[in-house]
């Protein structure tokens, strides 16, 4: 179409991809802060040209060709992966943060002063053996030594549970946010197959992605109309036309499985997000556990076995008999010399009190010095210097709870050094990803006087065309 009608035709498409492009810029505003928001912009083309014979191509003004999100894939696929480990490392930091205030290291009340405190009742008693007040407080150095045991055994209990309980409720998150990521899968597939771009969708997409990565590591493709699938540890979780859902199993303790359409579960490993962090730590609260009750074990182990003279007398603690190992929750001094600290063994005669005796004490409060196994295995006791035997490779009992909290220690460390790198690292990525993605008001500003000036432009074309067209048909002519 040429002439007056071709003009008013280019001005037309002109205000309405003005009109357009000036929406689309408010829209970018609106969201200037809207988390997980990419920016979008209008892409304008020349329309089809109009063919005048004997002249040539006629332009026919201008049409949107697209409107895009600004993304960079790349940096929002490394931005999930790393904010993915730094999820894993922030629940690993945090979960053994809780475990170093367990052991409550080093303290007037922890465990560490109750074994040296314990020590020193016995060292008191072999120099003054025949005062029922330092029997006394053997037997209650030793009880609160048991009680303190007990305590950080129950509140070991209680964060294995808690961080067991955490795994589960990512679990639920993970399978709640997958049935949305489906949901969004369908919306998208119903725009795109239209050959429109559902770019709030998308961003909406890539938001509960990265939440999902963060709990667990997942690997995400694409197909051709944007519908993403995620597997995880080669296990396929969400596809175009099947989602499944993650659980966990018993054994052991936090353990992931996929929950297939037969009924089975298949287990899995993930490298990443909450639920590894949380998975990690529980490997961490075991081995702790483990090593408390090593110490009860060989502490008592080593004590009874001196002040029983090999099981002769009467033995100073009662192991109990915990079918898990839980010594540290089950050892307590023994009821009957808890009802007669007299029946302690001070001296070398373990059947009858000889006044001023105190050797035998003095044996047990030697055991501070003497390295022993862990758990103890294969102690060699001479009856005669009523002593233990150092055992190559082993370690005192102050030094074995020492290498525990120092090892639990470096590992918080470590979890705490990774965090803070890795949430440097995300930090780059987020600040790259708002430098493509973000919305900056500055720009939008200039684009909306840069819009608004083509709009009033071809609004003025439009009313010199009807002037023109007034002229035409009103005043030529008779």
């Amino acid at each position: 179409m040429s002439g007056l009608f071709g003009i008013l035709n280019n001005s037309t498409k002109g205000l309405n991809v003005q009109q357009s492009a000036l929406q689309t810029t408010s829209h970018n505003l609106a969201n200037s802060n809207t988390e997980g928001y990419s920016r979008q912009k209008v892409n304008m083309v020349a329309d089809n040209p109009y063919t005048l014979a004997g002249v040539g191509k006629l332009g026919t003004g201008v049409r949107i060709s697209s409107i895009d999100r600004v993304v960079d894939p790349y940096v929002n696929k490394q931005l999930q992966n790393e904010n993915s480990s730094l999820e894993m490392y922030k629940q690993k930091s945090d979960v053994l943060g809780q475990l170093e205030g367990i052991f409550n290291e080093p303290s007037t009340t922890g465990l560490n002063n109750n074994i040296s405190k314990v020590f020193s009742s016995w060292t008191y008693l072999g120099s003054n053996p025949e005062l029922a007040t330092a029997k006394t407080m053997v037997a209650q150095n030793s009880e609160t030594f048991t009680d303190t045991l007990h305590h950080m055994s129950n509140q070991i209990d209680s964060l294995h549970k808690g961080t067991v309980k955490d795994i589960k409720k990512d679990v639920s998150d993970f399978n709640a946010k997958v049935q949305q990521l489906d949901s969004l899968n369908k919306q998208i597939f119903k725009v795109t197959v239209k050959g429109e771009s559902p770019n709030d969708l998308l961003d909406q997409q890539d938001k509960l992605l990265n939440d999902i990565a963060g709990i667990a590591g997942v690997e995400a493709t694409y197909d051709k109309f944007n519908r993403v699938s995620i597997k995880v540890d080669g296990q396929e979780i969400l596809s175009e036309n099947n989602i499944k859902t993650l659980g966990t199993s018993q054994v052991p303790a936090g353990q992931l499985v996929v929950n297939q359409e037969n009924g089975e579960q298949t287990p899995i490993s993930i490298k990443s997000g909450s639920i590894k962090g949380s998975q990690e730590a529980l490997v961490e609260i075991d081995d702790k556990k483990q090593d408390l009750n090593d110490l009860a074990f060989t502490f008592a182990t080593a004590v009874n076995t001196v002040h029983s003279n090999g099981g002769e007398g009467i033995p100073f603690f009662d192991l109990g008999s915990p079918e898990d190992g839980n010594y540290a929750a089950s050892l307590k001094v023994n009821d009957e010399i808890l009802k007669d600290v007299t029946k302690i063994n001070a001296g070398k005669d373990v059947t009858k009190v000889v006044d001023g005796d105190g050797t035998r004490a003095q044996a047990i409060a030697g055991l501070q010095n003497t390295t022993l196994g862990y758990p103890a295995a294969d102690i060699k006791y001479n009856k005669e210097t009523m002593t233990i035997e150092n055992q190559v490779g082993g370690s005192t009992v102050t030094g074995a709870y020492n290498d525990t909290v120092t090892q639990m220690g470096i590992v918080k460390q470590q979890a705490d050094n990774m965090a803070d790198s890795q949430d440097g690292l995300v930090s780059l990525l987020q600040a790259r990803c708002e430098s493509v993605s973000g919305v900056s008001i500055n720009e939008e500003v200039a684009d909306t006087m840069k819009y608004q000036s083509a709009f009033q432009a071809n609004s003025r074309i439009i009313s010199v065309v009807s002037e023109m067209l007034d002229t035409l048909i009103n005043r030529t002519g008779v």
